[in-house]
């Protein structure tokens, strides 16, 4: 256990490469969200290494391969709501995504972003 809430292997690369890390801050963020809802928070997207970020397409400089974002739900509760919580906690910071049934948050340390990919 990284905390009460998480596992090491709840981050891990799904290439099975072993990349397994966590940046803090994102750990932070996602306990935040953790315990504001009372809810399992269940990772779906987790760290990539560049091999398997190739692979599915992702962003040549994607946080996802600095082991600070992840693609994330929360249990019973719908990803707008999720996203909308993020937008107004961290307004001015982070990387926030809309997708079908899903959020993204990213701890990126270039200022905020945010997109919509319904």
């Amino acid at each position: 256990m990284i905390n009460k809430y998480f596992k090491r292997n709840e981050f891990a690369c799904n290439c099975g490469c072993g990349f397994d890390a966590v940046d803090k801050e994102l750990l932070d963020v996602l306990t935040d969200v953790r315990e504001y809802y009372n809810k399992p928070v269940i990772i779906t997207g987790p760290n990539r290494c560049q091999a398997y970020n190739r692979k599915v397409g992702g962003a040549s400089n994607s946080q996802h391969t600095k082991a600070m974002a992840v693609d994330f739900k929360v249990k019973g509760i719908h990803a707008d709501e999720v996203a909308d919580y993020l937008e107004n906690k961290y307004r001015n910071k982070y990387g926030i995504g809309r997708y079908v049934g899903r959020t993204h948050i990213d701890v990126r340390e270039d200022g905020p972003a945010r997109w919509d990919n319904r």
